[in-house]
């Protein structure tokens, strides 16, 4: 069963800033897109990716309804659940996130085939990182554009390891709207980033 914490993680990594670089990478170059995907095998609905250079966001129905919007350019993270009628606020870096892996830095990509997804070529990368702190392992599928079509691996934070196994279809390639990258309309609770863990172990959405 995937592990949230290790979801967290790789959500943050996706919010990083894209490099410049031009062969495909996980980090970038890549367009403002959407997609929908299924965060693990044990997922009973579709959650939605919102993706833009510097940000992320995360909408999950299955079971209790949340949404997760990362900033790098800021350092800050959100998680709403609107069944609590607040949003939970803290920085990346305080939920045991390194700032280093989180801009991308520390990680090795190896080209390991091509491949077309939806008439679009693509290739698969395995990324890895070896750091106590921050590790992964995993198949990355990339295509020209930047988009990310599937991880799967193992990816770990703290030593807590946990599956990563994600699938993205239906994606739209075109500006976003930056409201939906902004605080939630709801109440603000700053936090630490173990209280906020604390928070997503009691309402069952952190193992």
């Amino acid at each position: 069963m995937l592990e949230r914490r290790a979801l967290l993680a790789g959500l943050a990594l996706l919010a990083a800033p894209a490099s410049a670089q031009t062969r495909p990478s996980l980090f970038g170059p890549f367009p403002d897109y959407t997609a929908q995907g299924r965060f693990g095998r044990s997922a009973r609905a579709p959650a939605r990716l919102f993706r833009t250079r510097d940000a992320l966001r995360y909408h999950a129905t299955d079971g209790l309804e949340h949404v997760v919007v990362a900033r790098l350019d800021r350092d800050k993270a959100w998680l709403h659940v609107p069944a609590l009628r607040a949003a939970f606020e803290t920085d990346l870096t305080g939920v045991g996130l390194p700032p280093a892996a989180l801009r991308g830095r520390g990680f090795r990509e190896t080209a390991v085939r091509t491949a077309t997804v939806d008439g679009v070529p693509a290739t698969q990368l395995r990324v890895t990182r070896e750091d106590p702190a921050l590790a992964l392992d995993a198949l990355a599928l990339v295509d020209r554009r930047g988009v990310l079509w599937a991880l799967e691996g193992i990816g770990s934070v703290d030593g807590n390891a946990g599956r990563l196994d994600w699938r993205f279809e239906d994606v739209t390639v075109g500006p976003l709207d930056s409201a939906l990258f902004e605080a939630p309309q709801a109440q603000l609770i700053p936090v630490a980033g173990e209280t906020l863990l604390a928070t997503l172990r009691r309402f069952g959405l952190l193992r």
